[in-house]
């Protein structure tokens, strides 16, 4: 196994950045020294901080009132739904209160982020718990419990939100490369994406010592009491984490590779139009 490479610079800045919040909430929940990339870790955090700065004041001009609104409607669906599934921490049905005690856990490590931390910091927070508790590759899949404590709908009303919050915004940043505070954004973008090709390098070379241990160990009987098999099974171990990591990280990437996809395909299907109205062909 082994993490997916994509051209993270073509990105624009608003996904750019996104895709690099994810990564560094993603590290920091598994641990920078687990993955052992803790030497690298620090400077791409102040970059990472310069960045948020940076894009800060991109954003100021461009944050309408239409993408306040889309943040304070996020806001109240994700209350509703941990409010809901705390309300379930007291049923008297014994597989509800079950079902409320796993979905409430997962919701709380995320709920400082999404309450109190940045709107970027939202968005992938956002992104992880609905990927938890939902059938999405990568996550923890607790799909059955939220289905047992009846809180799809705002489950499904929090990914509405968050989308069209990210679609707000994008739309207002798009042309924000232009913009003459930008030129110190393009060396700190490619000296985070640097940084970022480097630890994960060092995952790599992780996971392939955790492939050939576990090759090694292939065939072995497992002890009776010893870790149970399923979708609920939480990662603990140093290698367990790192695996985890790993393919949290990698459906991140597909997800803004075919967002990649999808901006070339609206590209070329523009130019093919202008072409045959007459247009020339760039």
């Amino acid at each position: 196994m082994e993490i997916i490479r994509f051209s993270i610079g073509t990105l624009r800045n608003e996904g750019w950045f996104r895709f690099h919040t994810e990564f560094f909430a993603l590290a920091t929940l598994c641990g920078v020294d687990i993955l052992t990339i803790d030497f690298l870790f620090s400077t791409y955090e102040t970059l990472y901080k310069e960045a948020d700065g940076l894009l800060e004041l991109l954003r100021k001009s461009f944050v309408t009132t239409d993408t306040v609104a889309a943040d304070r409607l996020r806001d109240s669906q994700y209350r509703g739904l941990r409010d809901a599934v705390k309300a379930n921490l007291h049923s008297l049905d014994a597989d509800t209160q079950a079902a409320a005690v796993k979905v409430s856990a997962v919701i709380g490590k995320y709920n400082s982020i999404i309450t109190k931390g940045a709107r970027a910091d939202k968005t992938a927070a956002i992104d992880n718990l609905l990927q938890d508790l939902t059938q999405a590759e990568g996550g923890i899949d607790l799909s059955a419990e939220v289905t047992q404590l009846g809180v799809a709908t705002w489950v499904n009303n929090l990914n509405s939100a968050n989308t069209t919050y990210k679609q707000s915004l994008s739309e207002r940043l798009e042309e924000s490369t232009a913009r003459p505070d930008t030129g110190r954004l393009q060396q700190v973008r490619a000296e985070m994406d640097h940084y970022y090709i480097n630890m994960i390098n060092v995952v790599d070379a992780r996971l392939l010592a955790i492939g050939n241990t576990s090759a090694e160990e292939e065939g072995e009987t497992e002890e009776p009491g010893g870790p149970v098999e399923g979708r609920d099974a939480l990662p603990t171990t140093p290698n367990e984490k790192i695996i985890h990591f790993a393919k949290s990280l990698n459906t991140c990437i597909t997800y803004y590779k075919s967002l990649l996809k999808s901006r070339r395909t609206r590209s070329n299907k523009k130019e093919t139009e202008e072409t045959e109205d007459g247009g020339e062909e760039i």
